[in-house]
């Protein structure tokens, strides 16, 4: 079911961790639709759209059309054969579509996120039914754990990567500036 609400209140009747003010101006450049066909996780699409809205208004991306499915492991395992012939469950996949740079955009500031200036399409698949395994292995909620994949895999679509070690850590501290405005601190940034 499409989730294309520009309202900012979440939908759940419990107070949540508010994120981030979005100027009204930046929501709007941004479409987001949500799929969930999984079952193992009750999720707030609301929440999820706002994430998704805030982290691209935090990239200063000028436009997106994002795409976000909840699926299952059997899924997200199918998707991972299918498209990068990993063998396995993963928590997230990222797929760019189209990216082009915004010519009204540049130069694009020295420092300037990733993300800036540009106009993206792109697709991200998350596993709720890997979150909620995680979520108890780390010991937070489901909820976070599904919000820590989808700002990972918008990260992907926005030019961050993980295949090195000095890539990682760059996309691990951009997750965590992220997260902080969600009041969220991912589990590989605390302490032991």
């Amino acid at each position: 079911m499409p989730a294309n609400s520009k309202s900012g209140s979440p939908r759940s009747k419990k107070p949540q961790p508010r994120g981030p003010e979005i100027l009204s101006d930046w929501a709007d450049r941004y479409l987001v639709e949500i799929d969930d066909s999984q079952k193992t996780l009750s999720v707030d699409h609301q929440r999820l759209c706002d994430v998704v809205r805030s982290v691209l208004a935090a990239e200063r991306c000028v436009s997106a059309s994002i795409g976000l499915a909840i699926v299952d492991n059997d899924t997200i395992h199918d998707l991972n054969i299918r498209y990068l012939q990993h063998d396995f469950p993963t928590d997230v996949l990222s797929f760019l579509l189209e990216s082009e740079l915004d010519e009204a955009s540049l130069p694009i500031p020295k420092g300037s996120p990733r993300g800036c200036g540009t106009r993206l399409e792109g697709e991200i698949i998350v596993s709720a039914e890997m979150a909620k395994q995680s979520a108890a292995k780390y010991r937070w909620k489901p909820l976070d754990e599904l919000t820590l994949y989808v700002v990972h895999g918008l990260l992907h679509l926005c030019g961050y990567d993980d295949r090195s070690t000095k890539d990682l850590a760059v996309m691990r501290q951009r997750e965590s500036e992220v997260l902080v405005e969600w009041n969220l601190t991912p589990h590989y940034a605390e302490p032991e």
